[in-house]
């Protein structure tokens, strides 16, 4: 999607440090967009968000105006779902951007953009009750690894929405490896959720009883 009022839709991390900049590639990379700047200023308005005209958004996103009151700034950033100093924070912004372009590459095994959306909040609220962002970006990395290896997006969601007895059931039919592969997965969900890891996580192999 192209935005008349803006830039076009091509990925990437802003190479600079300013608001405009970094308001741009929220909007060109938000996994539920690319946005246009009317639908940004809709959006923010049937949310509950601080909100403005489309001709202001197109000045902030554009460096035309570049006085953003800290209601707009954290109106936005609740609107994206990153953290409310992303617009001064360098590394913030540069964990974050690192972060949001990881997750839209699970769009390709079919991750859904409402979902990918959702668990960028998650790790925004994980980093503000003080979770490392370097150590979320380090798990999505492992996620995505064992992604490459064939266990999908849909394969993820599919054990999240099964019943324990569910789950038990399928597995039965697995090998030792597809069943050490699905151990991990959900290993790596939990840990996503900010959820405590397994003390020993179970490991089958030759052998194992």
């Amino acid at each position: 999607m192209t935005d008349s009022h803006g830039a076009s839709g091509s990925a990437g991390a802003p190479d600079g440090e300013s608001f405009a900049e970094r308001l741009d590639f929220l909007c060109r990379n938000d996994p539920r967009g690319p946005f246009t700047n009317p639908t940004v200023v809709r959006l923010l308005e049937e949310q509950g968000l601080p909100t403005f005209s489309t001709t202001y958004m197109w000045q902030l996103r554009t460096g035309r105006a570049d006085n953003p009151t800290k209601k707009h700034m954290d109106g936005l950033a609740a609107f994206f779902g990153v953290p409310e100093d992303y617009w001064a924070n360098r590394a913030t912004a540069e964990v974050f951007n690192g972060i949001i372009e990881r997750l839209n590459g699970f769009k390709e095994n079919g991750a859904a953009p409402e979902q990918l959306h959702r668990q960028l909040v998650r790790f925004t609220k994980r980093v503000s009750e003080g979770a490392a962002p370097e150590a979320l970006m380090a798990q999505l990395e492992e996620l995505a690894r064992m992604n490459k290896s064939g266990v999908t997006a849909d394969t993820v969601k599919r054990l999240q929405d099964a019943r324990v007895a569910s789950i038990a059931m399928r597995a039965a039919a697995l090998s030792d490896e597809g069943l050490n592969a699905a151990a991990a997965m959900i290993e790596q969900v939990r840990r996503l959720e900010g959820l405590p890891a397994e003390t020993e996580p179970p490991t089958v192999g030759p052998g194992t009883p």
